[in-house]
């Protein structure tokens, strides 16, 4: 007589391997779970680095750019500057120093009809590759943004 199910001694062997199969899928998850986790981890806080200098740099960009383009004296429109590329480089947890290349149509900066431009380099660090890489890593962002002096300045 055929019936439809098995013999006892295949549901005796079925049930002896699951048995001991027993807390084998925790070890296989917490495994699987780290080998997954980890670099998806190690992924975001390096996008997030990324981000957060492509937000500074653009913020510099447009805003060194400006600072020349209005400020009349020169040496204060310096000033200006770095302080504040020095205070968006420290925001966003990226090192100081020297990223702005400025250039202007016109000598001084702010001369009425000039253009002024600035281009920011910024380079990433990579997270946990510091000793490996150096300090800087691999990845620079760039941006750049130009500015037209207002042709009918007041008071220059």
């Amino acid at each position: 007589m055929v019936s439809g199910r098995p013999p006892r001694h295949r549901t005796a062997a079925v049930s002896r391997a699951l048995v001991a199969e027993d807390g084998n899928a925790l070890v296989e998850f917490v495994v699987l779970s780290a080998a997954l986790l980890i670099p998806s981890l190690y992924l975001v806080l390096t996008l997030g680095n990324v981000q957060a200098a492509v937000f500074a740099a653009d913020s510099i960009s447009r805003d060194v750019a400006r600072i020349h383009a209005t400020e009349p004296d020169p040496a204060r429109a310096m000033e200006r500057a770095n302080r504040h590329t020095e205070m968006i480089l420290d925001d966003h947890g990226l090192a100081t120093g020297e990223v702005v290349t400025l250039h202007c149509s016109e000598d001084p900066c702010a001369t009425p009809g000039g253009t002024v431009s600035a281009q920011v380099r910024i380079p990433v660090p990579v997270p946990g590759l510091g000793p490996v890489l150096g300090e800087t890593g691999p990845v620079n962002i760039g941006a750049s943004h130009a500015v037209q002096v207002d042709r009918y300045r007041a008071g220059l």
